[in-house]
Formats: C-alpha cells, sequence, structure tokens
C-alpha cells in the first residue's frame, strides 16, 4: 500500500468514527440496551391485538383505583363543564335547537350536555365513543326527528375481516373503500359483554356517515382510539400492590408480641381464654403483672418502616403526568404548590384542554352533530336553508387569583389586544345574550328607582365607548 493510499485509509477510519461519535445515543445497540425493545409495526398491529384487554383494565382501573377515577373526572369537568353550547344568528334555528337539545339522547336520560360529558368519559376511559344518529318519525313529537345514540366501542365487531368486491376492504369491523375512506361500520345489535340469554349477537353493516367514531388520534392511519390511561397501567397497578403490601406490613407493626419464660406450665399472665383447644392469653392496656421469681417476660417490637411517602408521591406524579392531569388536580394535595406553581401548571393544562375542545371534539362530535342536525330539520321542512352561521361556546377557567385576573384581562381590553365578545366567550358566556341582559337589568334597576352596581365610570366597556364617540366628535370639529 503507497503513502497515498495509507493516508486515505486513516482519513476514512477518522471520518466512521467521527459520524459513530455523532450518532444518536437512542439508537445504539450495546449492553446498555439489549432489553430495550422496539417495534417498527404500524399503530394498528400495535393497538388492534390489545384493544380489548387495554379497555378492560382500564375500566377495572376506574371503578376501583380513585386516582384513576378521578383523573377521568377532572379531565371531563374542565373539557366539557356544563357543556359546549352553541351560538347562531338565526332566532328561528337558535329556537329549534334549544328545544331539541332538551330530548336529543335516544335513551331519554340526558340533554345534549349530558351525552357531551358521557362522550368525553367514554373516550377517557375506554379510548373512543361511538356516537349513532337515529332517525324518528315526525309523528314522535320530536322537535327534529333525529335523536343521538351513544355507543361503547365495543360495539364494533373486529372479528368481521374482508376482501370487497369493489377493492375496498373490511378490516377490524370498519369498511373502506377502494380509496381507504371510511364508508361503514359493522355494529352489534347489543354489547357483546351484555348477559341476556337466548339471544343472537348479530353485527350489521351501519354507514358511516350516521356513525361518529370519536377518539384521540396520536398517529396517522390510526384507526382505533387508546384509553388514555394506557401508559400508566402498570404503574397504576403497582402502586395499587405497593398500597396493600404496605398496609399489610403496618399491621404487622402495630401488634406487639409477649414472650414468657416460665417453669410452671399452669401460669397465666393474662385473661386466658379456649379457642378450638388452643390456649390464648390477653394482656389488658395499662395493665400491671407481678411475675413469679425466676419468670422473665420479653417483648418483640417490629422497627417502623420509613420512605413511603416519598415513593408514593413520585408514583403519583407519574400517574397524573400520564392521565394529562396535575397532580393537584388528582390528589387534592396542595400543600407543595403557591400561586406561582399552580398557575403555572393550571396554563399547561389549559392549553392541553383547549387542544382537545378546539381541535379534537369540536370539528369531529359538535360539528357533526350540527351538520346533521340542520339537514334532518331542512328535509323535514322545519327551516328554510341549511346556511346558518354559528359557533361554539366553551366553558370557562376559573381564576387562580380572580383579582390579578381580572386586572389583567381590563388591560387587554383597554390596549385592544381581545375584543370584549372574546373575553366573554373565554368566560363560558354568550356575549348576545349578555349584552341583552345588561340591558334589562339595567331598565329594571332604573325603573325601581335603584342605582345600578356598576357605575358607567367604572364600566371598561362602556367608557371606551363613551370615549371613542368624544373623539368622533373632535374629529368632526377639527376637520369643520
Amino acid at each position: 500500500m503507497s503513502k497515498l493510499e495509507k493516508v486515505r485509509a486513516d482519513m476514512g477510519k477518522r471520518v466512521i468514527n467521527l459520524v459513530t461519535k455523532r450518532s444518536y445515543d437512542g439508537a445504539r445497540t450495546d449492553r446498555r440496551s439489549n432489553g430495550w425493545v422496539a417495534a417498527g409495526s404500524s399503530a394498528n398491529s400495535e393497538i388492534l391485538p390489545q384493544l380489548s384487554i387495554l379497555r378492560n383494565r382500564s375500566r377495572e382501573l376506574v371503578r376501583n383505583n380513585p386516582y384513576a377515577s378521578k383523573a377521568i373526572r377532572v379531565l371531563s369537568s374542565n373539557r366539557i363543564g356544563t357543556g359546549i353550547m352553541a351560538v347562531m344568528n338565526d332566532k328561528i334555528v337558535s329556537a329549534l335547537w334549544k328545544k331539541w337539545v332538551k330530548v336529543c339522547d335516544a335513551d331519554g336520560q340526558y340533554d345534549l350536555y349530558g351525552l357531551q360529558k358521557l362522550t368525553s368519559n367514554t373516550e377517557s376511559e375506554s379510548g373512543e365513543c361511538l356516537i349513532r344518529f337515529r332517525y324518528r318519525k315526525m309523528s314522535d313529537g320530536l322537535p327534529v326527528p333525529l335523536q343521538l345514540q351513544l355507543l361503547e366501542p365495543d360495539f364494533i365487531d373486529t372479528n368481521k375481516n374482508e376482501v370487497l368486491k369493489n377493492k375496498g376492504w373490511i378490516q377490524n369491523g370498519i369498511e373502506f373503500s377502494p380509496i381507504g375512506e371510511r364508508v361503514a361500520y359493522w355494529l352489534f345489535n347489543q354489547h357483546p359483554g351484555e348477559n341476556i340469554i337466548n339471544t343472537t349477537i348479530k353485527s350489521s353493516r351501519v354507514s358511516a356517515g350516521d356513525v361518529i367514531a370519536f377518539f384521540d388520534k396520536t398517529r396517522p392511519g390510526q384507526m382505533r382510539g387508546v384509553p388514555i390511561l394506557a401508559p400508566v397501567m402498570m404503574t397504576s397497578n403497582d402502586l395499587n400492590d405497593y398500597m396493600e403490601a404496605t398496609l399489610v406490613r403496618k399491621t404487622a407493626e402495630a401488634c406487639i408480641s409477649a414472650f414468657v419464660e416460665t417453669d410452671d406450665e399452669d401460669r397465666s399472665i393474662g385473661d386466658e381464654s379456649q379457642q378450638d383447644q388452643m390456649r390464648i392469653e390477653e394482656l389488658a392496656p395499662g395493665m400491671v403483672q407481678y411475675l413469679s421469681k425466676g419468670e422473665k417476660m420479653t417483648f418483640a417490637n417490629p422497627s417502623a418502616s420509613t420512605g413511603d411517602v416519598g415513593y408514593t408521591n413520585d408514583r403519583l406524579h407519574a400517574i397524573a403526568s400520564g392521565a394529562g392531569v396535575t397532580y393537584e388536580q388528582m390528589t387534592g394535595d396542595f400543600s407543595q404548590v403557591n400561586y406561582s406553581s399552580i398557575r403555572a401548571g393550571s396554563i399547561d393544562f389549559r392549553k392541553e384542554v383547549e387542544q382537545w375542545q378546539w381541535l379534537n371534539f369540536i370539528p369531529s362530535v359538535l360539528d357533526r352533530i350540527m351538520e346533521k342536525f340542520l339537514d334532518t330539520a331542512f328535509a323535514a321542512g322545519l327551516i328554510q336553508t341549511t346556511d346558518v352561521e354559528y359557533d361554539w361556546t366553551t366553558p370557562r377557567f376559573d381564576w387562580v387569583d380572580p383579582l390579578k385576573d381580572v386586572q389583567g384581562e381590563e388591560l387587554e381590553l383597554t390596549m385592544g389586544l381581545k375584543t370584549w365578545s372574546e373575553a366573554v366567550r373565554a368566560r363560558g358566556f354568550n356575549p348576545d345574550l349578555l349584552l341583552e341582559e345588561l340591558k334589562a337589568e339595567r331598565e329594571k334597576f332604573k325603573a325601581a328607582g335603584i342605582e345600578y352596581p356598576v357605575k358607567k365610570e367604572q364600566s371598561g366597556f362602556q367608557s371606551n365607548t363613551e370615549d371613542q364617540n368624544q373623539q368622533n366628535v373632535n374629529q368632526k370639529d377639527n376637520q369643520e
């Protein structure tokens, strides 16, 4: 090998070493990563085979684990609150909507806002929720001949797999067109886990236009949803086992054993009793017992264990993080927070809730319900057009420090960083309705001869309006 070839070979080795040193540590295949199994399968290949196990374990945790149950309730109360309400510009359609939301439940138990809560709970606990549109007759007396039926994801016949003649296919109970569009669901006539005798369970085809399969899609191509507790199931179960073992250990630590050394077999120290031919003695609290000469008594006191609180808190933080809530919300423990820390945690939590509301729930569920409502009402001749402008008002977030937050809100309004209507909607109210109520209240107070609680000079909304009017008058005078 010539000198030039040796130089080139050395340079090549240096480049290889440099690239190796700059590679990702997460891709290493040495001793540290021998037990790390990472498959390259699709989302459906990873989810579908174990989906029923994940659902069943998630439901068991919600039933029996107080922290898992609290996490689901916290998510629902912040996502839905008392309901995400529609605001429309058409008074006729709005009045029809208000009547329909009260009777839209096919089971006859909830209104639309109760169904929203149930949808959120089911999606969090089971991974997804099915909403089936049920068409009714005009003779049924409903404002609009349409109702909603909520179903658990178990209703999908996952054993239905078939290649269709039109080059479409059915995969795990979901039918796709040749271009991969969802066109139908194969749903059971009853819950497969229902205990009903002499009833044949069979699935039938339901058009995708009549079913909303709502879940949080985390990967492209994902067909089914995963329970939100999936990342922390093992942690929650391990914590349950740890708490039970701790309880048993603490019970043992509370026991005190006494050993008596004596040559007299008939000698008794405490109150003696016979149970199943076994001799049992009990020592009363505060008892003073004198022993005979040569007798000796020793006690065995188990040592108390420590470190339980630190481990438990660490696991609870992990569970809260995986469930998408804060530790304080899930446990009710606010001993380690102050105003700044709890506000910072609340802001991040609110962003996740708003993302779920506006990117998942509203477009996937509420918009589809509204579209189906308008189409059905139009087909029944109840409205003249389906071209109705509407918006959704989400529940308000309560302020951590009302005084500071109100002052910040007022400053944003004064600087023009947000509109009054936007601020009102953020508080969970309808701006148009609020204006009507304020106007009506002022007239009532005026008619009663009572001063209204909010004076004009105290109302930033009114004072800004008056200032703008005065500026317009001044500008007109200058022009003249």
